[in-house]
């Protein structure tokens, strides 16, 4: 069982709170209430090229895996139970964040359009699907085991004869402050931030494969 004592001070909804009332309040899963805080995800390592010249690439909106997509952060219980953390949403469908997050930080690194919603009749050298398989916030046996995962699977195909390109998986954990929501929030950008690193010199590798 979780470590109550070294849990965040946080107000906890239901049972959890009277648990371990005696502790102190924490962080909150589950409920019906309205989330008074929402967060965004914004690639901040460095600005897109101006006038990038490299290929053209489509990116695909994300299929998420079941119970990602929409406004909720999802939560993982040691358990296997899967819940939502309380007072926090995203400020919009969650694969809409990532798509753009994914266009904005592939080309920021290599220099290549990146087109995403809206982009369809331009006429493009390859195409990227992107398949999230984790991005939750999973609370550890105690606090200093919390932390976020995040996994994506892409695929790079190239429009002119449909070949698979590649199909990697990128995974990244990162332990998270989470005495607080805004911790575990910035958790998921940090942790997508190491994916980019390694995702973008995946792509960097392949991008001369989609020249038209």
């Amino acid at each position: 069982m979780r470590n109550s004592s070294k849990m965040p001070k946080f107000l906890v909804a239901g049972l959890l709170a009277g648990m371990v009332a005696s502790c102190g309040p924490l962080i909150s899963f589950g409920g019906d209430s309205e989330p008074n805080e929402t967060y965004g995800l914004r690639y901040q390592a460095q600005g897109a090229a101006e006038y990038p010249v490299g290929p053209i690439v489509y990116v695909d909106s994300p299929q998420m895996a079941e119970g990602l997509d929409g406004h909720n952060v999802t939560v993982v219980m040691q358990s296997g139970r899967r819940t939502v953390l309380e007072r926090a949403a995203w400020s919009t469908h969650l694969s809409d964040l990532i798509r753009d997050y994914v266009a904005q930080s592939i080309g920021a690194q290599s220099g290549a359009n990146m087109i995403g919603e809206g982009g369809l009749d331009i006429s493009a050298g390859c195409r990227l699907g992107l398949k999230v398989w984790s991005f939750e916030f999973v609370p550890g046996e105690t606090v200093a085991e919390d932390g976020v995962s995040v996994v994506l699977q892409f695929s790079l195909v190239r429009i002119s004869d449909n070949q698979l390109l590649s199909h990697p998986t990128f995974a990244a954990s990162v332990e998270v402050d989470s005495k607080s929501v805004g911790g575990v929030m910035g958790g998921f950008s940090k942790a997508m931030d190491r994916a980019a690193s390694e995702y973008g010199g995946w792509f960097r590798e392949r991008m001369g494969q989609c020249s038209r």
